[in-house]
């Protein structure tokens, strides 16, 4: 069983600007719920680099069972302010990401996808966490949102 989620979102920031934030892995804890934290060997990740993502979902929330999860992964796309992509293994499934962005006029269309590929007690569990993929995946972009254009001093 597997998961798509694909959200889209405007935010009043350069490509070039989002582009660099976003593509740092370390900094997504910064915006998204499920990110705890992450590592790589370089600060700029091209095709081919490599960094861990350690994450944490909470299944049956509001009850304190959580799952955690490293997630090693490779940039197997890295076309600077235009897309970004990155394929993830962990010990139960597969994970792609993929970042797009295309600037007018001053904002940025920002789309993200996620395709989730599970087996065992997380596929098991897929149709209870798919729901809550979905709602944070838009709360992670909200917050990427409101942190972004608080930094450039627009709300």
């Amino acid at each position: 069983m597997s998961v798509h989620i694909h959200n889209e979102i405007e935010i009043a920031t350069s490509a070039k600007d989002l582009y660099s934030y976003v593509t740092q892995p370390w900094l997504w804890h910064e915006w998204h719920p499920s990110s705890k934290s992450a590592k790589a060997a370089h600060s700029f990740l091209a095709a081919g680099d490599e960094f861990t993502e350690w994450v944490e979902v909470q299944p049956l929330a509001p009850l304190p069972p959580r799952m955690k999860r490293s997630i090693a992964y490779t940039v197997t796309e890295s076309v600077p302010f235009h897309t970004w992509e990155v394929e993830g293994e962990m010990n139960d499934g597969r994970v792609r990401i993929r970042y797009d962005f295309e600037e007018k006029g001053g904002v940025t269309f920002f789309a993200r996808s996620l395709d989730l590929d599970v087996t065992g007690l997380t596929r098991v569990l897929l149709p209870l966490l798919k729901p809550k993929m979905e709602k944070l995946s838009m709360i992670a972009l909200t917050n990427l949102k409101t942190l972004i254009q608080a930094r450039s001093g627009e709300s």
